[in-house]
């Protein structure tokens, strides 16, 4: 049987485990929010020290760290245990349930790392997809509270930048279909041991894996001209003010870097977001149980 009921799908096995996932994503949040806090309170030392505040004025950044650092501990030994569980799960059922749906061999191979990779997005890519969408609108929110002018430069440079992005996204799912439709034909290519039918499978693989890697770095370059733009526009606002204070420019330009270390992570992200798009389908293909 070729369909497949909900309670077959690769979402419909993880669902089990939602509470879980959604208790680890609101810590990987609040972690978040403590490196969105990390350049403000630093400001606020820095401004505090040359102003003779001594350690009063460290005490907020300080805070915190520590927060951060027992709240990113707990969250990594609760998330290596809950996805080693989820992925013994997910592997179990998709594979008995293709195996007997008559699904070959060599598929189910290939499927079967490719639900490795599914959730791996769950366990990486979810979380850094909230780090970068943390660091990303934090920051331009944290740089108007530090000049108008500067947080709607970034705010404007942003359009282009969602453009480029969802056009890449397009693509990107594009080139991972005939990437995982190569994958697929792996085992039957090393079975049938031909030197030309197995010299021809990787290269077509390598062929498939430039052209994603081409798309990816065209993408980022175009991007990074127009963040180039407004982190220069940002660096001469925030300077341009005689009675500026040092923690107050140090605040704002770690603010624009931010939203650039976030915009950073968006190719990688959007290519593991398609290759979730294409994996969801390919696992959820097979017959039932019955």
């Amino acid at each position: 049987m070729s369909d497949t009921s909900e309670s077959e799908t690769l979402f419909a096995t993880v669902k089990p485990y939602r509470l879980r996932l959604a208790f680890t994503y609101g810590v990987t949040l609040l972690e978040n929010v403590f490196e969105v806090l990390y350049p403000f309170t630093l400001g606020i030392a820095i401004n505090g020290l040359i102003e003779g505040e001594g350690w009063q004025a460290v005490m907020p950044f300080a805070a915190i760290w520590f927060a951060h650092i027992v709240t990113a501990t707990f969250r990594q030994m609760y998330d290596t245990r809950l996805f080693a569980r989820i992925y013994a799960h997910v592997a179990s059922n998709f594979i008995v349930r293709q195996r007997r749906g008559g699904t070959s061999t060599s598929e189910v191979a290939a499927r079967s790392a490719m639900a490795r990779e599914a959730i791996d997005f769950f366990e990486w890519e979810i979380p850094a997809s909230v780090t970068a969408i943390i660091g990303l609108f934090g920051g331009i929110i944290m740089l108007f509270f530090y000049d108008t002018l500067s947080g709607a430069a970034m705010a404007v440079v942003m359009v282009p930048i969602f453009l480029l992005y969802f056009l890449y996204g397009r693509k990107s799912l594009q080139l991972t279909e005939k990437l995982n439709n190569r994958q697929e034909r792996e085992v039957l290519a090393i079975e049938d041991a031909g030197r030309k039918r197995v010299s021809m499978h990787f290269k077509a693989l390598a062929k498939w894996r430039v052209f994603l890697s081409d798309a990816q770095a065209k993408t980022w370059g175009l991007a990074d001209v127009f963040l180039f733009a407004a982190i220069m526009f940002i660096l001469f606002r925030l300077t341009s003010d005689p009675g500026v204070r040092a923690g107050d420019v140090f605040a704002g330009l770690a603010y624009a870097l931010n939203v650039s270390t976030a915009l950073d992570e968006a190719p990688i992200v959007v290519e593991q977001f398609s290759r979730l798009v294409d994996i969801r389908r390919r696992v959820d293909q097979g017959g039932s149980e019955e």
